[in-house]
């Protein structure tokens, strides 16, 4: 039952931090884009991505992979850089925490009946009579193009049924949301036997969390549901092209294709509590931490970091930079 709890709190955890970045909400009754879908983003051959950054104290090296999402779903991907930093490098530091809530059968039971509580809507009546009816509109329309056989979203809550959308569009785009990447660099890793700094984010309430991620104000949820069909209707194009450019390593074209990086809608939604707050406080922290202990105990570390925390004035690399360590990159 181990696995169970953790896979159903791990999906909770995806809407919290790890989601696609959303814009602001549109205004209500934006009409909905009636262009024909965009044709798939298709990446040829295989390519290794950006370079990586490099991170220094004294003789001591962190090399960090920066990853976006999503990534071409038919991208093949070349890690010689990362099999070379693998020979010079004692650990390993993932993107996020794993997730655990311990062995107890019985909590893993109730996490998955909290969880199948979870995903009934809202007074369990369809998204049609739950969402205002311009947004309902622009919901239908994205279904309508991308997914027209997929009856599961209007039994769906909006937070679920935004999640549903950004993976029926994505397919359709050939963009995959999952994060290969960071799983090939755990699999050389092991080839090389090299350790990887895995913390485990321990829930120890997690019935509570997933009370209270079910305790979301239906406004709020909205609010989530709108900001997601915004950025489906808006920014597509320019995930298509961020995609294109990380599999070719262009980190210019990175930096000056459009990206909307706000995830507040999304992340305000299901952190309404105290509790949930901290949990995502913690997720989000727990990688600096990791990486700079690790920095300050090998002569080499490699770590995986999306470039939505690393790069701006307030993300990763310029704290590092801040804090005095030497950071060089692409």
């Amino acid at each position: 039952m181990r696995s169970t709890g953790s896979y159903l709190t791990a999906r909770v955890l995806w809407l919290m931090t790890a989601g696609a970045s959303v814009p602001a909400p549109a205004a209500a009754g934006a009409a909905p884009d009636t262009a024909e879908p965009l044709p798939e983003v298709v990446i040829e051959g295989r390519h290794e991505g950006p370079r990586m950054w490099t991170v220094r104290s004294g003789d001591h090296t962190l090399w960090i992979l920066g990853t976006i999402s999503p990534l071409p779903k038919k991208m093949v991907w070349q890690p010689d850089a990362v099999e070379e930093a693998l020979k010079h490098t004692q650990e390993v530091v993932p993107a996020w925490p794993a997730y655990g809530i311990g062995a107890n059968p019985i909590t893993a039971l109730r996490v998955y009946i909290a969880w199948r509580h979870l995903q009934k809507p809202p007074d369990n009546l369809p998204l049609s009579q739950t969402l205002p009816p311009p947004l309902y509109a622009r919901v239908a329309a994205l279904r309508m193009r991308y997914a027209p056989h997929d009856n599961k979203l209007e039994q769906m809550r909006p937070m679920l049924a935004a999640r549903e959308l950004v993976t029926r569009v994505f397919d359709a785009a050939g963009l995959a949301l999952r994060n290969e990447v960071q799983q090939e660099v755990l699999t050389l890793a092991a080839r090389q036997g090299v350790r990887v700094h895995q913390d485990k984010l321990r829930i120890d309430d997690p019935v509570d969390v997933l009370k209270d991620v079910g305790a979301t104000p239906l406004a709020s949820e909205v609010a989530c549901l709108d900001a997601v069909v915004t950025l489906l209707e808006t920014d597509l194009a320019n995930m298509q092209a961020r995609a294109r450019a990380w599999a070719l390593g262009d980190v210019d074209a990175l930096r000056q294709i459009p990206h909307a990086d706000d995830r507040a809608a999304c992340i305000a939604a299901v952190s309404t509590s105290e509790r949930v707050r901290k949990l995502i406080a913690r997720a989000q922290d727990d990688w600096l931490i990791a990486v700079t202990d690790s920095l300050a105990r090998n002569r080499g570390t490699l770590a995986v970091q999306s470039m939505d925390r690393l790069l701006g004035e307030h993300g990763t690399l310029a704290t590092l930079r801040a804090r005095g360590y030497s950071v060089e990159g692409p």
